[in-house]
């Protein structure tokens, strides 16, 4: 039996990808070589750990499929493969962050060459999928988008309500509170804090003091955003005219961040692809405590649309 038989998935590194060092985990197939990759693109904040529950039942379900799940670039502190913390302290724009996944997509198509390339999505990852589709069509095989966040942000309820804190002054006077309660608290006690959270199970309330919550990393998310309410604005109806046939869309019922009026509106659009509303009570965060649920759904569409083939 392999060593690497005994090391519990996801193996996790730093990724190099032009010029940015990248948080990277990674679910090798399970019968090599693999015949498909699947690239996960987190929502915001960004953190790739949110996704292994969600990732790992997939996984599980394929004997040839390699799965990769990246972390937003600033958005989190993790160890280089030296083991030292890596503190990235640069504040990068949407476009930026969009420009640099599409170089990791370049990376994986590289790597996987003649094999098929399908990417997973989650709220405004979905709009970095929609960047990585209009600029390399010809090498995406799918694009599965889970509450697509892709349109006018900045006017949907959950938009509304906390514009506020994505603005300059507040964000960077919140990241400086940030800072300032690692500074005058013990770890275990911020710990405790994060535990009250009724949005977080404690593993995930955990993650996010420990590699989210310093203050480069919270005004990253902040600013990020921002940039979001800025930049994403109408829906590019003339894209998924042309191109919809290559996306599976899941939508909520409830979702304050894609109301149903977006469904609505890409059902009529987006003749050529799939446009699903979710039927399972699955929330927008589903990654907070549903991960399990929407794996399920997620690996029913991933099976329809390979037709079982990978095993």
């Amino acid at each position: 039996m392999s060593f690497t038989n005994h090391i519990k998935l996801p193996w996790r590194t730093s990724w190099e990808v032009s010029g940015e060092l990248r948080e990277t985990l990674f679910w090798p197939c399970q019968s090599p070589p693999a015949r498909a990759i699947l690239l996960m693109i987190p929502g915001n904040p960004g953190l790739a750990d949110f996704y292994i529950d969600f990732c790992t039942s997939i996984h599980t379900e394929f004997n040839s499929l390699d799965i990769i799940c990246v972390s937003h670039l600033g958005h989190t502190r993790f160890s280089d493969n030296r083991g030292l913390v890596h503190r990235n302290q640069k504040t990068h724009s949407l476009d930026e962050q969009v420009e640099n996944m599409i170089c990791v997509f370049d990376k994986v198509c590289e790597e996987y060459e003649g094999k098929k390339v399908f990417l997973c999505a989650h709220s405004v990852g979905c709009y970095f999928a929609q960047q990585i589709c209009e600029q390399r069509e010809e090498r995406v095989q799918r694009v599965f988008s889970l509450f697509p966040a892709i349109e006018s942000i900045g006017l949907t309820p959950r938009g509304r309500q906390l514009w506020f804190m994505f603005q300059p002054g507040v964000r960077h006077t919140v990241a400086a509170v940030v800072d300032m309660i690692r500074w005058i608290f013990p770890i275990r006690v911020i710990h405790k804090m994060a535990n009250l959270s009724q949005n977080l199970n404690a593993d995930n309330s955990h993650l996010v003091v420990d590699k989210m919550l310093h203050g480069s990393c919270v005004n990253s998310v902040l600013s990020m955003a921002a940039d979001e309410i800025r930049k994403i604005g109408t829906l590019n109806e003339d894209f998924y005219k042309q191109w919809g046939h290559k996306f599976v869309m899941y939508y909520g019922r409830n979702d304050n961040w894609v109301p149903i009026e977006c469904f609505k509106k890409m059902k009529r659009v987006n003749t050529g692809g799939k446009v699903v509303l979710c039927e399972n009570n699955i929330s927008h965060a589903f990654v907070t405590s549903q991960s399990e649920e929407m794996a399920l759904v997620m690996t029913e569409m991933l099976k329809d649309e390979l037709h079982c083939e990978l095993g």
